[in-house]
């Protein structure tokens, strides 16, 4: 009987012990995550210093401890949306990156489903300002735009009026139609024409056109590419924009001749959002990624890499990165940050590309 007692006490130590042993060689969230295994999905991110951001740090840890692979692929939020509309029928995308207009029109157009809560924790410490269209998407970086400039070869602009100073005759490199910032010009030479504020302005547009006519001759090109703030560092032109600072900070950082100015008229708000489209393939590692996306690792991460605010509370950055930044929240309205109504705007882009390209293409 003893023998017995023995034997099976010995056997159940055993068990014991193997199950801990197998235990700590799999590590929680192998066992955790292993619903995800050899998934596969499609995302759409932005380029610049976040995709890469994204492509060297957050994609090869989440395929990591999901074991599953994600396929990414660069955009801007009006190449994003088209990809989207293209795909409705059968959505081959599962996470999307956008701007905050682009929440509007891919809600409106039925793109996307609403943001799965439940399965996002993260999205407690995001702060309610960044949570848009009733909950479809949600910012993940706030970026000021402006105007850049070669400290070299000119001082900061106090004005968006200044532009038109014969100075710059054939040296202002003006953001082209492809991007959102393209926007931005029309309201900021609506308001130059009209002495409006931006809010006001906004709905202006038709002042717009004949003073922008009148800034041909200092037009050096439209771009569309995000290098367009090194070009003008290596001298080719002395002031660009208006543009994001996600853009053009780092370079500065990097010890490039750039700078950004922001013109009493005020600097535009710009944030990067992510979305669910409708009917995803693989919505629940959808889900799993926006929430990583939330994350204070990553949200410190692509705020430093990128020099866009993060949207959750409760981080610090070091000074020389926390000046470049609009964080806290309440910062956004200390520095006077413009976000345009994007409902109005959206619904008249269409008609504001085709004037910019009459101008200044034809």
């Amino acid at each position: 009987m003893t023998d017995k007692l023995s034997s099976a006490m010995n056997r159940r130590t055993f068990l014991t012990v193997a199950a801990a042993a197998t235990s700590l060689a799999a590590p929680n969230f192998f066992v955790r995550n292993s619903w995800a295994a050899g998934k596969t999905m499609q995302i759409g991110i932005w380029g610049g210093a976040q995709g890469e951001f994204m492509r060297k740090s957050v994609l090869p840890n989440f395929e990591r401890d999901f074991d599953c692979k994600v396929e990414a692929q660069q955009g801007s939020t009006l190449g994003q949306i088209a990809l989207l509309r293209a795909a409705k029928d059968a959505p081959k995308f599962t996470v999307m990156f956008v701007d905050d207009l682009g929440v509007e029109i891919a809600k409106r157009e039925g793109l996307i489903d609403a943001l799965p809560k439940d399965k996002m924790p993260n999205m407690d410490k995001v702060y309610p300002r960044f949570v848009f269209q009733d909950g479809y998407g949600v910012g993940l970086a706030i970026s000021s735009a402006g105007l850049f400039y070669n400290p070299t070869a000119t001082k900061p602009l106090e004005s968006y009026a200044d532009l038109w100073d014969p100075r710059f005759e054939g040296k202002f490199s003006m953001v082209g139609t492809k991007t959102t910032p393209s926007v931005f010009t029309v309201i900021a030479a609506a308001a130059v024409a009209t002495g409006k504020p931006y809010k006001e302005a906004q709905y202006l547009s038709d002042a717009a056109w004949s003073k922008l006519e009148a800034l041909k001759p200092n037009i050096l090109n439209l771009y569309s590419t995000d290098d367009a703030a090194l070009l003008v560092a290596q001298g080719q032109g002395a002031i660009g924009g208006p543009e994001y600072s996600k853009y053009v900070y780092p370079y500065k950082l990097k010890g490039a001749s750039i700078d950004m100015c922001f013109p009493k008229e005020g600097a535009f708000a710009g944030v990067n959002c992510q979305v669910l489209v409708k009917n995803a393939p693989n919505a629940d590692l959808g889900a799993a990624f926006m929430n990583r996306m939330l994350d204070s690792s990553v949200q410190s991460g692509l705020a430093e890499t990128a020099l866009a605010a993060p949207s959750i509370s409760g981080l610090s950055f070091k000074p020389e990165i926390a000046g470049l930044l609009a964080y806290p929240d309440t910062k956004m309205d200390e520095l006077g940050l413009f976000s345009p109504d994007w409902s109005y705007v959206n619904a008249n882009r269409s008609a504001w590309i085709e004037k910019i390209n009459q101008i200044f293409t034809a």
